[in-house]
């Protein structure tokens, strides 16, 4: 390379300074700027605007391109309501740079807030539309300008008035179905989400998150629910159409139909039972154990071979369980219980290898202790499942129950020994240590320990991670209320104690004897409604044809005790009682109703209305349907 010559080399030199000052000055320039700029933030964080915005007056005059101050200025006059001034803003901004669709849907948003009035901003935005007419990007603006303002249908108006303009009918589909929604025009809501999903399958979860937010109100289901039919009536095929009617039936607690669905859909799928399976644990969570139970068998019946089969023949055993626990029938509780026993005897004949056998294993066991009270048969049963499974859940359940089982059979100590262990070896955290503990505290109350068990259940009461049950939440209250009143041999508490613990063992006569000495000997007790109410309750569970005088017992409470805390819950149970097991709906309708005005604040409450209007409804039918006089 030549060397460069003198005079250009010495221009150079010259030069080099003169670049770098002008370099040092620029980077100065934009650090004050950058400052000035901090500082305005700060005036508008510590409420100072007027000063935050002098700064920013000067900032855009000196910089009108950087939009940082352009849309920091604009924003600073908002928020005082400085309309004027930002509309003014606005409007030097589109002498630079033209009238576009987004900088007058910007305007009109201004003139709508402040003293332009609706008729000229509504002009504005049509000046907006009519700017760039043939862009959809121009009517997504106008679009958001509107909504922004909380202008929805006229919002609506310029998505469709894009539409036309450009023949595209699916343009912003999501926008028009969330602005039908939001002006309450549910039924074309629905259809706009229906269309989507026909063609974007793949985003149906989306669409119920999105439809979720308006499902609670009634008639946004309904009509979604009747648009909905409507789609699946035109388009049986259309699986998408089906998915989304059963969740909107799931949603409207109308499980049946929901399941129906649900069938269809398995069906139109060619599926293994997969979506079937997922619906039977919907439902099964909601309450709905008939619709459950009807999935479950479905799966069991079309998808045998399934990877969900096992699953489906537990839920069947699962569903008979709970519809047993829900009825007041004991003969249908003897039934369900005999069926849910036959899908977890089929399931372990079935799947030995399977990962829920020592679980299924363990409700065999749990059954045959607490239903068919075979308790030699229950403790082989349970002793497997903590011996073959030591360190599984179901055999820390299995552990559990086997405490209870000394319980029924009077072996106390053996209990305590057996929930004191299990207790151990489970640690201070988890709902079953902490039954264990209950059932400790159970154990010293049957045998008169009362201070010893009142310490533990405070030391349960405290650990609020813990599903305390009621029943031990109850027992707190029993022990603290009668520990002021207690004589000082406690013989009240005593006698209910020991009437506990026998009606625990199966000893119904004997438990209806102590419950009667205690009323007889210490009438005026605390303990007196806790007893007649106990004394129910153990009437209600007595084989033979008793519901009558349980039901009697369960309504004196209300009628001897009005103030007490179990009043209300007395007549609620004497209402199922006469509404099932006695079949006499017009005494049942009477104690709802005198639920509702005696404790309109019951727990209760609701389910009473709910029993009325079903009541009501019964009555209304059969007076309907019933001849009339011959002539």
């Amino acid at each position: 390379m030549r060397a460069l010559g003198l005079p250009v080399l010495a221009l150079l030199l010259a030069v080099a300074p003169a670049r770098a000052q002008q370099s040092g000055d620029g980077a100065k320039q934009k650090d004050s700027q950058a400052a000035r700029f901090r500082l305005a933030q700060r005036y508008l964080d510590a409420d100072k605007p007027e000063r935050a915005i002098a700064l920013l007056e000067d900032l855009h005059a000196e910089h009108p391109s950087t939009s940082a101050f352009y849309k920091k200025l604009k924003s600073a006059y908002e928020k005082q309501k400085r309309y004027g001034d930002a509309i003014a803003l606005v409007e030097r901004r589109m002498e630079r740079r033209g009238r576009s669709p987004a900088l007058l849907s910007e305007k009109a948003r201004l003139q709508y807030h402040g003293d332009a009035g609706e008729k000229t901003a509504f002009a504005t935005w049509d000046e907006a539309l009519a700017a760039a007419p043939q862009q959809a990007q121009t009517y997504r603006t106008v679009h958001g300008s509107l909504t922004d303002a909380r202008l929805f249908r006229q919002a609506i108006d310029a998505v469709k008035k894009g539409r036309e303009a450009l023949g595209k009918p699916a343009l912003m589909r999501l926008q028009m179905a969330h602005l039908y929604s939001l002006t309450s025009q549910y039924e074309r809501a629905i259809e706009e989400y229906l269309t989507f999903v026909k063609n974007n399958p793949d985003r149906l979860t989306f669409v119920k998150r999105r439809l979720g937010r308006f499902m609670k109100q009634e008639e946004a289901l309904q009509e979604s629910i009747a648009a909905t039919s409507r789609a699946v009536r035109e388009e049986p095929m259309q699986r998408p159409y089906r998915e989304l009617m059963g969740w909107l039936y799931l949603q409207a607690d109308e499980h049946q139909k929901a399941f129906d669905a649900y069938r269809a859909i398995d069906r139109l799928a060619g599926a293994d039972g997969r979506l079937l399976h997922s619906f039977a644990k919907q439902a099964a969570d909601a309450g709905a154990y008939r619709a459950a139970l009807d999935a479950y068998r479905l799966v069991r019946e079309r998808h045998p071979e399934s990877p969900v089969a096992p699953g489906a023949l537990r839920g069947i055993g699962r569903m008979n369980e709970r519809r047993a626990e829900q009825s007041d029938d004991t003969e249908k509780r003897q039934q369900w219980h005999e069926k849910a026993l036959d899908a977890y005897r089929t399931f372990l004949d079935k799947y030995p290898e399977h990962e829920a056998y020592p679980s299924v294993l363990r409700a065999v066991g749990r059954l045959q202790q607490d239903v068919l009270f075979d308790l030699a048969a229950a403790e082989k049963t349970l002793q497997q499942v903590a011996e073959r499974y030591p360190k599984t859940r179901a055999a820390h359940r299995a552990r559990y129950d086997l405490g209870r089982l000394h319980v029924m059979r009077g072996n106390l100590t053996e209990a305590r020994l057996a929930f004191s262990r299990l207790a151990e070896r489970l640690g201070d955290s988890g709902d079953l240590a902490q039954k264990a503990r209950y059932q400790q505290a159970l154990l010293h109350f049957y045998q008169g320990e009362f201070d010893a068990a009142s310490t533990l259940i405070s030391t349960i009461a405290e650990n609020t991670d813990a599903d305390v049950s009621n029943d031990g939440i109850d027992l707190g209250v029993l022990l603290s209320e009668n520990a002021a009143s207690r004589d000082t041999t406690g013989q009240a508490l005593q006698l209910f104690a020991r009437a506990r613990l026998k009606h625990r063992q199966r000893q119904k006569a004997e438990t209806l004897a102590l419950v009667d000495e205690l009323l007889t000997s210490h009438p005026r007790s605390p303990l007196a409604d806790d007893a007649r109410f106990f004394k129910a309750r153990a009437l209600a569970s007595r084989s033979g044809r008793t519901a009558d005088e349980a039901a009697e017992a369960y309504a004196q409470v209300a009628l001897t005790h009005p103030k007490s805390p179990l009043a209300d819950r007395g007549l609620y149970r004497a209402a199922r009682l006469q509404e099932t097991a006695l079949d006499d709906p017009q005494a049942a309708l009477e104690s709802y109703q005198r639920l509702l005005k005696d404790y309109p604040g019951s727990l209760h409450a609701a389910d009473a209305r709910n029993r009325i209007r079903a009541l009501q409804k019964e009555t209304t039918s059969e007076t309907d349907e019933a001849p009339g006089p011959a002539s």
